[in-house]
């Protein structure tokens, strides 16, 4: 059987005191943003202009901007793009910006796991 974790399980405040941003606002990027805003994270979404995944995020109250400013501005950057297009929103807007300390997640591992996406050690 599953094992269900809760708020009162994991030290959250942590999180609070970083800027995560979203890469992509597709099936994925839409929920897990709005679930971090609702859990009183702050939260930057990264969306290509013109999309409609870019127009679906200003309805619901963000103001997306491109991967590369995200990557930028957060400490924690969650790249919820396809995976086909992942290695090169990675290198061509994200890479640049994962300095030490900073962390990258991703929701499907098939990149990372592959070695299509590199990080740099300190990340």
């Amino acid at each position: 059987m599953a094992v269900m974790y809760y708020d009162k399980d994991a030290n959250v405040e942590v999180l609070r005191k970083k800027k995560i941003a979203v890469i992509g606002y597709g099936s994925q990027g839409h929920a897990q943003s709005q679930n971090l805003r609702d859990g009183g994270f702050d939260v930057v979404v990264a969306e290509l202009p013109g999309t409609p995944n870019y127009e679906k995020a200003l309805q619901d109250g963000w103001e997306p901007v491109s991967a590369s400013e995200a990557a930028e501005l957060a400490d924690i950057v969650h790249i919820l793009v396809p995976d086909d297009v992942q290695p090169k929103v990675y290198r061509d807007e994200i890479a640049q910006h994962m300095k030490p300390g900073k962390a990258l997640a991703f929701s499907h591992g098939f990149n990372i796991h592959y070695r299509q996406i590199i990080p740099p050690e300190d990340v």
